[in-house]
């Protein structure tokens, strides 16, 4: 790391108090899950289904599949990304990899060629394109009945994944809901407090660290 960008991140530090809210809460995050995507899931039994929504290089995925024993359907909608995904787990039986994401409606969408995000670099005149298909048609499709765990990372796109799963009662089918929230923006915050009050209704926050990782289960599932 370079000495102008310390010194940019330690300006920052110092001026921005939703910053040190959020370097704390990543420390405390850190320390009680590790390092990357949360990867402990006490009671998941072999077979089980997963879904990695946002699939990115595939760890979650692989971690899933090889300590766990379930299935797993991977979604991600960056070509570049796809592509890597489906050549990792060409010869995984248990690991169903989708050139698509999730979404309340059909679409496609204009990407850049970074191959490390996708939705975060919607670009209207990029030459990648993305597909989002309606989450309804894929679960009726690929006869997706019971979820033991979600892993959503979507750079912004929960936003309307979530309350489009809670409209349709289909978050009924999730027993386990590992999300992260982005902000990118003004109203970020409020829209993430919405879609927390209306998850509630069916699923209790088993624990929290804002804008790095949090965790949801079906009432009566526990701990």
């Amino acid at each position: 790391m370079s000495i102008r960008s310390e010194l940019s991140k330690f300006w920052r530090i110092l001026s921005d108090a939703e910053y040190r809210v959020f370097r704390r809460d990543y420390k405390a995050y850190r320390r009680a899950h590790g390092k990357g995507t949360p990867a402990g899931y006490p009671g998941l039994l072999p077979g089980q289904t997963v879904l990695d929504i946002g699939g990115g290089r595939g760890d979650w995925t692989a971690m899933m599949v090889d300590r766990y024993a379930v299935n797993a359907h991977v979604f991600e909608l960056h070509p570049q990304l796809v592509e890597k995904l489906q050549k990792r787990f060409s010869e995984k039986e248990a690991v169903c990899t989708h050139a698509f994401t999730l979404g309340k409606d059909n679409m496609e969408l204009s990407l850049s060629h970074d191959g490390d995000a996708s939705w975060g670099f919607v670009q209207p005149d990029a030459a990648a394109t993305g597909v989002v298909r309606n989450l309804v048609e894929v679960f009726e499709e690929l006869k997706l009945d019971r979820i033991a765990v979600a892993k959503v990372d979507i750079e912004g796109a929960e936003y309307e994944l979530l309350p489009a799963l809670i409209e349709t009662g289909y978050i009924e089918k999730f027993d386990r809901i590992t999300v992260q929230f982005h902000e990118f923006g003004e109203g970020d915050r409020k829209r993430r407090d919405d879609i927390r009050l209306a998850l509630s209704q069916t699923h209790d926050c088993v624990w929290c660290y804002p804008f790095v990782w949090e965790e949801w289960h079906i009432k009566g599932l526990g701990t």
